[in-house]
């Protein structure tokens, strides 16, 4: 039965665009939509609890993917066995976990977490690390052209993650109950759904050599900080406010930062499933047509950016005040701000995408790296000289110097490949 619902595929393009659509969707509102269910019930505790510890399990999820899931798919050679990548999954998963286990401890042991609050994080960490290790079959199924099955699978599961702890929350009250009942139900889905969907695109290559694992490592490191970095620049803003504003403050800007990534969760549906196409474009150096894709995404992401900046000027702060039961009356502009913000950050992450297509992935570090030195040395001080506004809009302005930055270097990379294939 989840044999045929997973691979009776007629059309596999068409299906996997909807069930990454789905899945994308499900993966980005899901704390929102549990958000929405706790702030009704415990608007103060529980609903500080969950922001903060979703925040911490997407940095742990960055040790845990690596930044390896674009360089799986743009794989196109198989210079690494899917054991490999499994193999590297497995330690990476396990590290983040470790990580996460002492940086729970390390708080509860200074007392700036109490055990509540430690074991709720701990939990959700957990979680996150279920998403670490389904990537790696997911990008195994998108490298071999299925997409539309691992996305069946993650939609599943995270729709039986998400009505489980809803469901869970509503019925207990208890934010620790809800997460390892949610925990154990996305384990659960994990297994049974992606044991399935792999079967058939298991690797021939039944050994695996642990210099490769090596190489990868070193290989994709740049991947790595740089989603780590990616982030800590997304939470950079909360911090700031936390040091100088109040908890009240720190929460609207929290309701009103949420939409900021619509627009690159929107924009990243429509070109995930062009990975392995891109890819291929670039190794057969057909340079013209892989150019024209490139800027064909940045065009549809200039009309998503349009689209949400009119819906958020008609209907933003009603909605979210609405959803989160905040008036949030008075923060239009810095909404529309952070709206224009997330269109940049798309920018950031299809560039991202686009450098480790054509292997200049080590270029991503500086960008990052840039925006991160930024926010260290002038985050606070934008807070306390301009408040919430003058933060978003130094926000905004961090994010479009890192996507002129990212196409900069594509542009150049693809000036030296030209020049390149001009010569032999």
């Amino acid at each position: 039965m989840i044999k045929v619902f997973l691979y009776n595929t007629k059309d596999t393009q068409k299906t996997a665009y909807i069930w990454n659509t789905w899945a994308a969707m499900l993966n980005s509102f899901q704390s929102v939509l549990i958000l929405m269910v706790i702030s009704r019930i415990d608007p103060v505790t529980d609903a500080g609890v969950f922001t903060i510890a979703f925040a911490i399990g997407n940095l742990m999820l960055t040790i845990g993917q690596y930044g390896i899931r674009q360089f799986q798919v743009s794989d196109v050679q198989e210079k690494y066995s899917f054991r490999e990548y499994v193999g590297v999954r497995v330690i990476t998963s396990c590290l983040m976990v470790i990580v996460s286990f002492f940086y729970v401890g390390i708080h509860y042991y200074t007392g700036a977490y109490d055990f509540e609050k430690s074991i709720a994080v701990f939990l959700i960490c957990l979680s996150k690390t279920i998403d670490s290790v389904e990537d790696v079959f997911q990008g195994r199924l998108q490298q071999r052209e299925r997409l539309d099955i691992g996305a069946k699978a993650m939609t599943v599961r995270l729709l039986g993650y998400i009505i489980t702890f809803i469901s869970s929350y509503l019925l207990t009250e208890n934010l620790i109950t809800a997460s390892l009942l949610a925990l154990l139900v996305s384990l659960f889905l994990c297994l049974v759904l992606n044991g399935t969907a792999i079967r058939n695109f298991e690797s021939t290559v039944v050994a695996w050599e642990g210099r490769n694992v090596k190489y990868m490592f070193i290989e994709c490191f740049p991947l790595f900080l740089a989603a780590y970095l990616v982030i800590y620049i997304g939470n950079a803003p909360k911090y700031a406010i936390d040091a100088v504003l109040s908890s009240q403050e720190q929460a609207c800007f929290n309701y009103i930062f949420m939409p900021v990534f619509v627009i690159g969760l929107l924009s990243r549906f429509i070109y995930q499933p062009m990975i392995g196409k891109m890819a291929l474009l670039w190794h057969k150096g057909e340079l013209g047509k892989f150019l024209s894709m490139v800027a064909k995404q940045s065009a549809i992401m200039i009309g998503l950016t349009v689209f949400v900046l009119i819906g958020g000027f008609l209907l933003g702060i009603p909605a979210l005040s609405i959803v989160y039961g905040v008036n949030l009356t008075g923060y239009k502009a810095e909404l529309m701000v952070l709206l224009l913000g997330g269109g940049f950050l798309a920018y950031t992450s299809f560039y991202q995408m686009v450098l480790t297509v054509i292997r200049r992935q080590n270029w991503l570090i500086a960008g990052y790296l840039l925006g991160y030195v930024l926010f260290l040395l002038l985050g606070r001080w934008t807070v306390e000289q301009g408040g919430i506004l003058g933060v978003s809009v130094f926000y905004t302005i961090v994010v479009a110097v890192i996507a002129v930055y990212f196409a900069m270097v594509i542009l150049w990379g693809y000036k030296v490949r030209k020049k390149q294939m001009k010569s032999t």
